[in-house]
């Protein structure tokens, strides 16, 4: 597990023995992990109205010495988490020797399906499953690459029977979109580095709503998390310009898959309805 999710985790737990300064501390370095990673402990009693002493004394209550090491665990983990574009920026400057570039972004590509396979929690898996055979519409969202995925994914639940629709973010605002959604409908967001508040924003509201909510994800700590009913999980690092896809593609499969799976009178159906239309109009 990763450390901040390791933090969360132990705040959750804790939560009890925490004074009312210590749970505003808390839901800082939950809610602003990138923030709290670059603050100084000057910096955060004076945004958040608490004493340094406190700020040190949760940090001890969490296993650590002191503010200073719990922040490097922090500072670790965002370094690890770059945005797409720093990390490209990153490889472009740094020296290397003659690369075959296939192999690079297979071995990237493998690397993060095996990852993926280590973090993805099947209770929260399973959960996704139900909630989609229980929505008489799954509506796809995402901003940039989680927009292309979005409409892969739509293209794919159409393709095996279930009613799903692509979200598209444009003259209508995805909040405006989901006013008029049915509370049997389900949102289902990818939100990936840089995170959309766009998509975080629509989440949220869904579940206010009374819609459920599925998100896929690289991080448990991303804010959708918290407007999810299921998220998932995927290791999406790449040297490119871009997150990489395909672990997030074989999640999708592996969702077309099982949901074929368990309605195979539907699937058969749709089966026989696309062969009857190729041979009447190929």
């Amino acid at each position: 597990m990763e450390k901040i999710e390791n933090i969360r985790l132990l705040i959750k737990e804790k939560l009890p023995q925490l004074t009312r300064s210590q749970k505003i501390i808390a839901d800082y370095m939950v809610e602003h992990p990138q923030k709290f990673a670059l603050c100084s402990l000057q910096q955060l009693e004076d945004e958040l109205k608490v004493s340094k002493s406190t700020i040190v004394r949760l940090a001890q209550l969490l296993g650590y010495d002191g503010f200073y090491s719990l922040k490097a665990d922090f500072l670790e983990e965002i370094k690890n988490s770059l945005e797409p574009i720093e990390r490209y920026k990153k490889f472009l400057s740094t020296p290397h020797e003659r690369i075959n570039f296939v192999d690079l972004i297979a071995e990237e590509a493998i690397k993060n399906i095996n990852k993926t396979l280590q973090l993805i929690d099947k209770n929260q898996y399973d959960r996704a499953i139900e909630l989609i055979k229980r929505a008489n519409h799954v509506y796809f969202i995402g901003m940039g690459i989680s927009s292309c995925l979005a409409e892969i994914a739509n293209y794919l639940f159409n393709r095996a029977s279930i009613k799903s629709s692509f979200m598209p973010y444009g003259v209508l605002k995805f909040t405006e979109q989901i006013v008029g959604l049915s509370r049997k409908s389900l949102l289902f967001a990818f939100s990936f580095p840089p995170y959309s508040p766009e998509t975080i924003a629509a989440a949220r509201y869904a579940q206010s709503r009374g819609l459920k909510v599925i998100s896929i994800t690289d991080k448990i700590t991303n804010e959708i998390s918290r407007y999810s009913d299921a998220c998932i999980q995927a290791a999406v690092e790449s040297i490119t310009i871009s997150n990489s896809i395909m672990s997030v593609l074989v999640i999708i499969y592996a969702l077309i898959a099982q949901l074929g799976n368990e309605f195979k009178n539907k699937s058969f159906k749709t089966i026989r309805a696309l062969e009857k239309v190729r041979k009447e109009y190929e």
